[in-house]
């Protein structure tokens, strides 16, 4: 089997997935390592492989060109977090970035690596959207038994049966009210663990703008994500 998949003259790293729940094969780019994942479902042919490959190729390289647009945060730029503008400037003295929240400043040392940016805004996120979705479990009566924040591009948040509730850190890239939608949202699976009409009637009874800020992350959220 192939190892590597060819496109626009770049040799992208294709890992096979096994799965014998999965009914077709499916083809996903992870962007951190610009590597490609192929689930591969039971009897299917290497014949039957090259040729679903070859069919996404037109796919592959409009995710290449999603991820040539990855947003860096750099000096002299303004970065919204949770509806404040915060500028970035060059602290010679500084080893890691902080936030100084009364002058609005994002300090970045001489040197700065976006995973030590991350770690300042995951830190940020923690402390933000936490209380969003504890006071959203509170009002339905349910319990919560841990929150994450994590570095995801492929999704806002989720919730699982065991009550943990995940958050991308990006979402104090969105304005606070979108935030807390989604906050709002993975809460409310803690009731109901589908998108049923008993499901957005929560959602509706928590958060009655729930609609506008769904606008807005079709509008804008890919963007974050590329943050």
């Amino acid at each position: 089997m192939v190892t590597v998949f060819t496109c626009q003259g770049q040799d992208i790293p294709l890992k096979y997935k096994p799965s014998q729940r999965a009914k077709r094969l499916s083809l996903r780019l992870s962007p951190k390592d610009v590597s490609l994942v192929l689930t591969v479902p039971p009897r299917v042919s290497s014949s039957q492989i090259t040729a679903f490959l070859k069919r996404c190729t037109p796919w592959v390289e409009n995710q290449l060109r999603k991820v040539a647009k990855t947003i860096s945060i750099k000096p002299g730029e303004k970065v919204s977090l949770h509806g404040t503008m915060f500028e970035c400037r060059v602290d010679p003295l500084r080893r890691k970035p902080s936030l100084c929240q009364a002058t609005h400043t994002l300090h970045l040392p001489p040197r700065c690596g976006q995973k030590d940016l991350y770690d300042v805004f995951k830190k940020m996120a923690i402390k933000i959207l936490t209380p969003y979705v504890e006071k959203a479990a509170i009002a339905l009566g349910q319990r919560i038994e841990k929150v994450t924040i994590r570095d995801t591009k492929s999704r806002w948040g989720s919730c699982s049966t065991s009550k943990t509730i995940s958050l991308s850190w990006r979402l104090i890239l969105a304005p606070p009210e979108v935030a807390h939608y989604v906050c709002i949202h993975e809460a409310a699976h803690l009731l109901h663990m589908n998108h049923s009409r008993a499901f957005w009637k929560v959602v509706g009874e928590l958060c009655p703008g729930y609609k506008s800020c769904q606008k807005w992350l079709k509008a804008h959220g890919p963007s974050l994500m590329r943050v």
